[in-house]
């Protein structure tokens, strides 16, 4: 069983770009830092994200990304960018006033530690991956862009999308930037519909271990709104990524210790984005979880905390 962890600090960096960026610390202010990534993009920072890890020995650090959860503004996707993010992360460890960090996420969140660290990798003690997602140009039209790949898997929840994007005038490929275009004139019932609209596509994507659950406009929240710019804002321009970017500037980052797990079923990110990390990184462990999706079995979460926990353990006893 566990708790919800308390912070013991919640504050924000100073304004930048017109951001204010909210972070909070728990565990042990004197222990070894991770800073742990949300997913999304457009999603935010949890408690929970904390509790995985042993907080009588680490601190963990999580922060919600421009324009997500407590930063301000809400939903801002001006200077918005995966870069603007990395320096939002430099700006908070220098903040902190630390040398290094592990730096863990899932699904987004990977994909901005796998960014972070090759842009900074002398500031990278380990990185902890799990789902993880390289944003490569087959990855984003397996499962958003193209009208292949997981589609073959949800051809009822497809046909429901494709009847979505046609009252909208657009296709998959075009879909993202279309669909954002319309959020930002949209009353609040047309706001809602889209939304909706996008839930009951990629929400089902999620595990396939579940029924299928097409969203109601009425279940929408202005949260969900907020969220859904931010992702279709990343993803219309390619997570502000040059096409395999990750995966070329891996050579960067090939010392750093790194440790995946990585569900076998996950059919939003399928397990071949791990496993060109572990063909391609020199000092990595790769698990695959052998019954989770993108969203992890419960035993999937007691085997990433148990992992995440024997890595962060040999991590720290050789330094």
């Amino acid at each position: 069983m566990t708790t919800t962890p308390q912070a013991f600090q919640t504050d924000s960096l100073a304004e930048n770009d017109d951001h204010r960026v909210f972070f909070s610390r728990y565990g042990n202010p004197k222990g070894p830092a991770i800073v742990v990534l949300h997913g999304g993009p457009g999603s935010r920072s949890k408690p929970k994200q904390a509790s995985g890890y042993n907080l009588d020995k680490y601190q963990v650090i999580t922060f919600d990304q421009r324009g997500c959860g407590q930063s301000q503004p809400t939903a801002q996707l001006a200077a918005n960018t995966t870069q603007d993010l990395i320096a939002d992360m430099e700006r908070l460890r220098a903040h902190l006033q630390l040398e290094t960090w592990f730096v863990a996420g899932g699904s987004w969140g990977s994909t901005l530690a796998l960014a972070y660290a090759e842009a900074h990798p002398n500031r990278v003690r380990g990185l902890l991956l799990s789902a993880v997602f390289l944003a490569r140009p087959e990855d984003i039209a397996w499962s958003f862009t193209g009208n292949d790949g997981v589609v073959k898997l949800f051809p009822d929840s497809f046909e429901r999308r494709t009847t979505f994007l046609n009252t909208h005038a657009t296709n998959p490929a075009e879909a993202a930037r279309t669909l954002l275009q319309a959020l930002e004139t949209a009353d609040l019932d047309t706001a809602k519909q889209i939304v909706a609209g996008i839930g009951s596509w990629e929400n089902n994507l999620m595990t396939a271990q579940e029924d299928i659950h097409f969203v109601s406009p009425d279940e929408v929240e202005e949260s969900d709104i907020n969220d859904a710019k931010i992702w279709l804002h990343y993803e219309s321009n390619h997570f502000f990524l040059k096409p395999n970017q990750l995966v070329t500037d891996l050579n960067k980052i090939k010392h750093i210790p790194t440790v995946i797990v990585h569900g076998r079923y996950d059919v939003l990110c399928p397990v071949d984005n791990a496993w060109t990390l572990q063909k391609q990184l020199e000092h990595v462990d790769t698990i695959i979880l052998p019954s989770s999706n993108h969203k992890f079995t419960a035993e999937g979460e007691i085997a990433r905390k148990l992992a995440f926990g024997w890595f962060l353990d040999r991590e720290t006893r050789s330094s």
